[in-house]
């Protein structure tokens, strides 16, 4: 099988070569690289309500749930 295959075992697939697992965290980097925005405006949008806070994962380190994230550009808010 070859990694750029499309399948459902892989998760959610948003592009060409963007993937997302089905459940999980993912960090703010790779959220970005699904909504086009900067990460100045992200945080905007969080303090505004329009995009999903984050979780703790570590003392200083945050990710956001996969099904939030997926739920965003569902309804188009990126």
């Amino acid at each position: 099988m070859h990694d750029n295959d499309n399948t459902a075992a892989k998760g959610q697939v948003l592009g060409p070569s963007v993937t997302l697992p089905a459940t999980g965290l993912v960090r703010l980097s790779r959220v970005l690289e699904l909504i086009p925005i900067s990460r100045s405006s992200f945080y905007a949008g969080q303090a505004k309500g329009l995009y999903p806070r984050p979780v703790a994962i570590g003392p200083r380190a945050r990710a956001y749930r996969v099904e939030d994230i997926l739920a965003l550009i569902e309804k188009g808010v990126a």
